[in-house]
């Protein structure tokens, strides 16, 4: 089998330090074992995006095309190029992913993961199961596709690489789904509900303050629910509007600049959905917060939980790789466990009236792990362990 070529298109995707990270993952995933036979090129938009760039080439009998942000292994990217080679009546071969416009591309992992090392598993476990097995399509979406060079003779020189799945479409050629490849992709990320949060919310809350609130969809989810009036507090500028459109009253700006600039008013609940752990000082936040809840009123925030097997198993195995919209998010500057995020509250003088844990699907390497970590310290907590999310609701007394 001849050389592959990856074409890493990049677009408008994550900004700052986020869109770093998922670049600089997305590197890391890519030069894995045996990338020796692959290399990789990276275009920037558009005109670069466009067939001439790279259909005068040499050397090179497999493309595969990576549209945006995504994360793919060195595993995956040389099975896609050997399926492209054995089906030499397929033009296109597609993965499957979490995220796709197309039914017959999307593909739920068997496991969630939130390290680089777990989605691997996750990657090695689903080709185990369907290995080089594919389904014929009559559409595919273009977020990743491999087929091999001679295709390009057949496109224009200014025909865009992200529209190849519609000229093959056009000439009748066929498309193929590689069931055991898997890739993921990103949703809209601003687009939860919280409804983990909103249950918390008493009933009888006329005053709200969301800190953290994207686009205004929880607090517009609660407007639903219960007659109230909703502040948001947020610092992007890309989802303030839309937040305006939703909520009653939206600040823009840094909630630890905002604290002191007397524009809060007082409310009967404060919320933080994953906020406190982007904070250069959480402690000084939600102290400062407090002052603007009305006694007896609600304090309610969730964090990741640090303490998470994943991120323990990483660490054992030399790694802390941030991740966009994980634990080790790349603009999480402080962590939290069960007790330290207790602790932050409690040292305040808030009276803690619950903690939930929220856990996701765990493989059973990670119960033949934990396992071995209760063996070396039988004081660890297993529930705690698998946990990703630390949900708290504390009281103003």
């Amino acid at each position: 089998m001849g050389k592959t070529a990856v074409f890493i298109i990049r677009t408008d995707g994550f900004q700052g330090l986020e869109g770093y990270f998922a670049q600089r993952l997305s590197r890391y995933l890519l030069k894995g074992e045996g990338q020796e036979e692959y290399d990789i090129f990276e275009l920037v938009g558009v005109p670069s995006s466009e067939v001439k760039e790279v259909k005068y080439l040499e050397g090179y009998q497999v493309i595969v095309l990576i549209c945006g942000d995504l994360y793919i292994t060195a595993e995956s990217i040389k099975n896609l190029s050997r399926i492209a080679n054995k089906h030499k009546d397929i033009s296109v071969i597609v993965p499957v992913s979490n995220e796709s416009r197309v039914s017959d591309q999307r593909y739920p992992p068997p496991f969630l993961y939130q390290t680089p090392s777990i989605f691997k598993w996750a990657v090695s476990n689903i080709y185990k199961n369907f290995g080089d097995e594919i389904i014929e399509v009559k559409e595919v979406d273009n977020f990743c596709l491999a087929f091999r060079r001679e295709i390009l003779d057949i496109l224009q020189d200014n025909y865009p690489l992200s529209d190849i799945p519609d000229a093959i479409k056009n000439k009748g050629l066929r498309f193929g789904v590689a069931k055991g490849v898997y890739v993921h992709r990103y949703g809209n990320c601003c687009e939860s509900g919280r409804e983990d949060l909103i249950k918390h919310i008493p009933l009888d809350a006329v005053d709200v303050l969301d800190v953290g609130c994207a686009n205004g969809l929880f607090g517009e989810m609660l407007k639903k629910r219960q007659r109230c009036i909703v502040t948001g507090v947020d610092s992007d500028t890309k989802v303030i509007d839309i937040a305006r459109d939703r909520l009653d009253f939206v600040i823009h700006g840094d909630i630890e600049k905002i604290i002191d600039e007397g524009v809060l008013e007082e409310y009967d609940c404060i919320v933080c959905g994953d906020v406190l752990e982007h904070l250069r000082d959480p402690w000084r936040v939600v102290g400062g917060l407090k002052r603007h809840l009305r006694d007896g009123g609600l304090f309610i925030a969730s964090t990741p939980n640090i303490a998470n097997w994943a991120i323990i198993y990483e660490m054992l195995n030399g790694r802390w790789d941030y991740v966009p919209f994980s634990i080790l998010s790349g603009t999480h500057i402080r962590f939290f466990t069960k007790s330290t995020f207790k602790e932050l509250f409690e040292e305040i003088g808030y009276k803690i009236k619950a903690i939930f844990f929220q856990h996701i699907e765990i493989p059973d390497n990670a119960m033949e792990f934990i396992s071995s970590l209760k063996r070396l310290s039988p004081e660890v907590d297993e529930e705690e362990l698998k946990v990703t999310e630390i949900l708290i609701v504390a009281q103003k007394v």
